[in-house]
């Protein structure tokens, strides 16, 4: 079986390829890797037991999740939602892979009504002022090394934070340009200078996170704010999980289970039977097709009698974003959804 693996992400500068979708809703496999206390049973159930809390904080992309009884419920059973794991050590840590079945924690999210995150990635233009104080250089040795390793250290928080809260962090170069808008040397509010820089990066979203208080004094807890808290300081964590959860909303689905629809759907491309296997795994692979079969077969394209639970524009949302899958316009008295079959090279 192909293993498709879960991909964390860390704070990178702004680079074309953060564009792509990774098909997040339609994995096989989601790995989640957890620190262990020890190799025995009740350690590897207590891990197992994190790791399936932090897989349905990605998958659902809601800060709640895991307080609804269903899940409260599927946590104490997460055992059965793994198709295998794995031990290993680095250094003195004892670490464990969890690959949790796709379809079945899925369609735990769809059975119950309960958000499922469809796979886009909201991004965050992150600006750091420990980074671009580092070029007045005017502090005392002490303090610059204090700085950096604090500034290395929220890096680290955010980036582990923005990972499972499915967040892609962009930091600003800090140029020539970037440095002109920032103006070190007669501050403005931050408001001002970050709507600059975000415009610049086309970006609407933006965050700043301060690693010392208004009088310079190195501070124990890191704090951010942005736009989304309404321009007050708050935790790292806090404010990662209200970006999070306020920015993910369009790229949520609800599903009643209630409901049921059945409608046709046409892919073009299928050109080889590997690929007719390739659409009907993607088919099999979606939380909300209960049963399929195959309609008709004409000059490479294939068309699918589909029944399913909750709305046709459900189904379309969560095909939209599979990498493999590229939407056709609607023709009038064709299927009710439209696609070509994208080749892998």
């Amino acid at each position: 079986m192909k293993k498709i693996y879960l991909i964390f992400l860390f704070l990178i500068s702004i680079s074309p390829s953060l564009y792509g979708e990774e098909g997040y809703a339609f994995k096989e496999l989601y790995e989640i890797e957890v620190e262990l206390n020890g190799t025995d049973r009740d350690s590897i159930n207590e891990g197992m037991k994190l790791a399936f809390k932090d897989l349905m904080l990605g998958l659902s992309s809601n800060s709640e999740i895991n307080t609804y009884p269903a899940i409260v419920r599927a946590v104490r059973e997460s055992e059965k939602y793994i198709s295998e794991y794995r031990l290993s050590s680095e250094e003195e840590n004892i670490l464990a892979v969890f690959s949790f079945n796709g379809e079945e924690v899925r369609k735990l999210l769809s059975d119950n009504s309960l958000p499922l995150w469809i796979g886009i990635k909201p991004k965050v233009l992150l600006f750091l002022p420990c980074k671009s104080d580092a070029f007045l250089m005017i502090d005392h040795q002490e303090i610059l090394v204090k700085r950096q390793e604090m500034c290395s250290e929220i890096k680290s928080t955010l980036s582990k934070r923005g990972s499972i809260r499915n967040i892609v962090f962009i930091e600003p170069v800090l140029d020539l340009i970037d440095l002109k808008y920032i103006n070190l040397y007669e501050p403005r509010s931050d408001q001002e200078f970050l709507n600059k820089i975000s415009l610049r990066y086309g970006l609407k979203d933006w965050m700043i996170c301060y690693i010392q208080n208004e009088h310079g004094i190195f501070i124990s807890e890191f704090l951010c704010l942005s736009p989304v808290s309404d321009f007050k300081k708050i935790s790292s964590s806090s404010m990662v999980d209200l970006l999070a959860d306020e920015l993910s909303k369009d790229f949520q689905l609800n599903i009643d289970p209630n409901i049921r629809s059945e409608l046709k759907m046409s892919v073009s491309g299928v050109e080889e039977y590997k690929h007719l296997l390739s659409v009907e795994k993607i088919i099999e692979s979606n939380a909300l097709v209960d049963s399929y079969s195959i309609n008709s077969i004409s000059n490479h394209t294939v068309t699918y009698l589909l029944s399913i639970r909750g709305q046709i524009s459900d189904l379309e949302k969560l095909m939209n974003v599979n990498p493999l899958l590229l939407g056709q316009p609607i023709k009038k008295g064709e299927a009710d959804l439209e696609y070509s079959f994208k080749v892998e090279k």
